[in-house]
Formats: C-alpha cells, structure tokens, sequence
C-alpha cells in the first residue's frame, strides 16, 4: 500500500524529490493522552529510609476527663 503523498498544484516550492508526506494514525491528542498514562503507570522511587523520621512529630493530646 502506498501513502498518500503531496503534490503541489504549482511549480514554485517544489519539495525534495526524496521526500514523504504522510499522516499519523494516531491523533496527537490520543498519542498525549497515552503517553501520560504511561507515566502514571510507571513505579515511583522509594523514599530512601534515611529521610524517614525516627520519633513521630505528632504527639497525643493529654486526656482532660474529669
């Protein structure tokens, strides 16, 4: 099957005679919409146990019942 190719209607830009115009299958906007998907599907990096807090910022309220 051949692509479908440009041909100017004019002699003034005439394109490389080597070169093919073609059109995507996929819509640029599915293809980004993909792509970002795929992204978001990708593992995170772990947080290295470094950076973890030993004791817990949050401490209990003390008990106020009478």
């Amino acid at each position: 099957m051949t692509p479908a190719t440009y041909h100017p209607t004019h002699g003034r830009t005439l394109p490389p005679p080597d070169q093919v115009i073609t059109t995507e299958t996929k819509n640029i906007l599915l293809r980004n919409f993909y792509q970002r998907a795929e992204e978001k599907m990708r593992p995170k990096r772990a947080a290295p146990e470094s950076l973890t807090p030993e004791h817990s910022c949050k401490q209990p309220r003390p008990s106020t019942s009478n």
